[in-house]
């Protein structure tokens, strides 16, 4: 399947320019719905996500990804998906840290977030449970210099919607 990086030229020139974390969380809805999402339904998300406030400014940098769960699941319904991904935990340095309001202790969906050598120094990707790229959301990919941390969620999945 062909997915649109986020240096697509039919993209905002912001997703072009910051857009991985947006990016890779829509990913995680298109893996569920077994869809790419074009350029069209890619901007329109970024649109709607602001307006909710799931992208927002935070600490001072504007259209930062305040809720990349929620973005998710907007992603789900655009791909007519009924389901619903949370986020569970952070896995850093070896060790799961699971939020207190999550009762099953299961993560099914991952994105990253490198160090690497760029203006901004950071980027994120998706990943499988063991830390390698499924998804590589720029083109050429980013060399990461190192890993922060993995954000993991949950997929509470309807019976329609295609598995991973």
């Amino acid at each position: 399947m062909n997915y649109l990086f986020q240096n697509d030229p039919a993209l905002y020139q912001v997703i072009q320019r910051i857009g991985c974390f947006f990016r890779s969380a829509l990913h995680l809805a298109e893996l569920k719905a077994g869809r790419a999402l074009t350029a069209q339904e890619i901007n329109a998300l970024w649109e709607k996500s602001k307006k909710l406030e799931y992208i927002t400014t935070l600490h001072g940098e504007k259209n930062c990804v305040a809720n990349s769960a929620a973005i998710a699941n907007l992603a789900l319904q655009t791909l007519g998906c009924s389901g619903k991904f949370v986020e569970v935990a952070v896995f850093r340095n070896g060790v799961f840290t699971w939020y207190a309001s999550v009762k099953e202790r299961r993560a099914d969906a991952f994105i990253q977030k490198i160090r690497q050598g760029g203006p901004s120094g950071t980027h994120f990707l998706c990943v499988d449970k063991n830390g390698d790229a499924l998804f590589e959301p720029h083109d050429p990919p980013i060399k990461a210099l190192g890993i922060f941390y993995t954000i993991c969620y949950r997929y509470d999945g309807g019976e329609d919607d295609r598995a991973a």
